[in-house]
């Protein structure tokens, strides 16, 4: 095997692929990239057995063909610190030559054969949608998802189909993210059809999608799904576990209900939660015709009060939230205006950005 790489391309190949190779596994094996040099394209292929990714650069010349099996971040590192615009790799025996104008590094590789199997995208996918419209998607519901392995299935989002559309949800316990677009097409899936994806594997989908104008398309199983984009495919594990049943969660029947700049509203929150602690989480939020006044207290440090003037319905309320979960939402948001509805100081608020996207957030106590 010998290839000349662009430098660039191949250190951002790396740089994907290693968020998926394992540096803390008693495997050897799971910590390499199995490079394949094949006709114009040199495939990269890492796995830490739940997710598994193959990515294509294309940047490339290949001189001669064959593969081979090299730890992921010693090549990572020496192609990140090479000042060179090409490089050459070439295998001879077991080492992988890898040169440079003024450098010349030999790192030992390993048996291809011993790298587990990484599934290619084979056959019709399941569905199809616009890269942006998955990325918008994935950037308005992951921040919701658990960070703690409490309960499985909250550490993922929920992807389903309904009504021609696709649907992603992610919750925590005490908040909730849904997001709906356009799906291009969706040949072999029935209408509503879910499954339950890791976070880490949306992340990585995220990163893979440099051209949001090209589709991306879906395979789904029992238990995996497979995402293929131009450059890469990616594979993983789906989640077990029951999603709780999200519609449930959202609020139907609300009587007031509160009109701003999306922008505006974020500005009023952030400023309000600058005096707030870890201990008093909460901002109080006192809504009426007047407007909505927020405030939050920190016996070490003082006190902030924000008159923030906005279109408000129904009878006047007082209520806390975390700010940090309201900033969240509202960053997230691609509409200049929002609404955010209430029906008690003890039930959840609805955020709305449009007709695609749903915040649920649980109200806190105040002292």
């Amino acid at each position: 095997m010998k290839v000349i790489c662009n430098r660039g391309a191949l250190q951002e190949a790396l740089n994907l692929v290693g968020t998926v190779s394992s540096g803390r596994t008693p495997k050897p094996v799971l910590q390499c990239v199995k490079l394949s040099a094949s006709k114009d394209r040199l495939t990269l292929a890492a796995t830490d057995l739940e997710v598994g990714i193959r990515y294509f650069d294309t940047q490339v010349q290949v001189e001669s063909e064959g593969e081979t099996l090299v730890m992921a971040d010693r090549l990572r590192d020496i192609v990140r610190e090479s000042i060179d615009d090409t490089l050459s790799l070439e295998l001879q025996d077991d080492q992988l030559h890898i040169r440079g104008q003024d450098s010349h590094f030999k790192i030992f590789t390993q048996s291809p054969s011993e790298f587990p199997p990484v599934p290619d995208f084979e056959g019709q996918e399941d569905l199809s949608v616009q890269g942006k419209v998955l990325k918008q998607l994935i950037n308005q519901t992951l921040f919701a998802a658990a960070r703690e392995a409490t309960r499985y299935a909250f550490n993922g989002v929920l992807l389903t189909v309904k009504q021609k559309k696709l649907v992603l949800v992610a919750t925590d316990g005490r908040r909730l993210a849904l997001a709906r677009g356009d799906l291009i097409d969706a040949p072999n899936v029935q209408e509503g059809a879910s499954v339950i994806i890791p976070a880490k594997t949306l992340s990585l989908v995220d990163k893979l999608i440099s051209n949001p104008e090209e589709p991306v398309n879906l395979k789904m199983s029992e238990n995996q799904v497979i995402f293929r984009t131009h450059e890469a495919t990616l594979t993983s594990n789906l989640l077990e576990g029951q999603f709780p049943p999200y519609e449930d969660v959202i609020p139907k029947e609300c009587d007031r209900k509160m009109v701003a700049g999306s922008a505006d509203f974020l500005s009023a929150v952030r400023r309000s939660a600058l005096l707030t602690t870890t201990e008093s989480k909460g901002v109080r939020m006192s809504f009426s015709k007047k407007g909505l006044t927020l405030s939050s207290r920190n016996p070490e440090a003082g006190e902030a009060t924000i008159n923030f003037a906005c279109r408000f319905e129904g009878p006047d309320i007082e209520i806390g939230f975390n700010p940090l979960f309201l900033t969240d939402a509202l960053k997230v948001v691609n509409t200049d205006e929002v609404s955010f509805e209430m029906l008690a100081p003890n039930r959840p608020g609805l955020l709305k950005a449009g007709p695609n996207f749903q915040y649920v957030i649980m109200p806190v106590n105040l002292q």
